[in-house]
């Protein structure tokens, strides 16, 4: 077998491995979780979770480089429901501007107005059973932050973006449009362990991060603004301050269900 053929086969598992595998790891795990919260189980899941997604993002990387994975190229034509069109261009980047402030608004608020903070907690209380509570747990948070932020665009716009469109040693060459849509499906299926409604909420966000990457042609914005969005929880959610008894209980276990 050719070594591009080689190459074509383990991304091709890599693919497969990241939509129906990746996903569901962890999931036996967070509904443990969910039943039983505690800072231990906290500290354990951001371990586990670290480590898998920097795994995978190794072995991406092996086997198709990531000077590949961190360019998304746009050739005429790749777009024709965008392409000549530059009022329509316009439009798609003042919405991405729009979610995207939308999106780090909460954290902005509340670091200017610390009193603002139980209002967007409720938001996110469904996610407290994963949210970090006591001070280690927080410095943790910032590694998950960074790590979700780097290695999940590398994996789902870098190289299953670029795979699905055939860019890389195989794939299915499949359009630009269908190649953002799907590899966005995957992105909100990666976040199983939150429910129905986390995977469509992400794979939302996913149009969004695949949009503008496509807009920008490199993943340098996603990346920065992935990282932001996930660090922003640390500004919303301080039950230590906030609700001590609540964060008594999540630190020493209790049910989140």
């Amino acid at each position: 077998m050719s070594l591009p053929m080689t190459a074509g086969l383990a991304q091709a598992i890599c693919a497969l491995a990241i939509v129906l595998v990746l996903p569901f790891i962890d999931l036996p795990r967070t509904r443990q979780l969910k039943r039983h919260s505690s800072s231990q189980a906290r500290m354990s899941l951001y371990r586990h979770g670290i480590a898998k997604t920097w795994i995978a993002l190794a072995t991406v990387v092996a086997c198709s480089g990531y000077q590949r994975l961190f360019v998304i190229p746009r050739y005429p034509g790749d777009l024709p429901w965008l392409d000549g069109r530059p009022w329509l261009y316009a439009f798609a980047t003042a919405l991405m501007a729009v979610y995207f402030s939308l999106a780090l608004w909460p954290g902005l608020h509340c670091m200017l107005n610390r009193r603002m903070r139980p209002r967007y907690a409720k938001a996110i209380r469904s996610l407290r059973f994963i949210s970090p509570v006591s001070r280690k747990e927080r410095r943790w948070w910032i590694v998950v932050s960074v790590t979700a932020g780097v290695t999940e665009e590398l994996l789902f716009r870098g190289f299953l973006l670029e795979y699905l469109r055939g860019h890389l040693d195989g794939g299915p060459h499949l359009s630009l449009t269908l190649a953002w849509l799907l590899s966005s499906v995957a992105f909100g299926i990666g976040h199983a362990y939150q429910g129905w409604v986390g995977i469509m909420r992400t794979a939302s966000a996913g149009l969004a991060f695949g949009l503008l990457a496509i807009l920008t042609g490199n993943l340098v914005l996603p990346i920065l603004l992935h990282c932001l969005i996930d660090l922003q929880v640390l500004a919303i959610y301080h039950p230590e301050i906030d609700a001590p008894e609540e964060a008594a209980a999540l630190t020493a276990g209790c049910n989140c269900e």
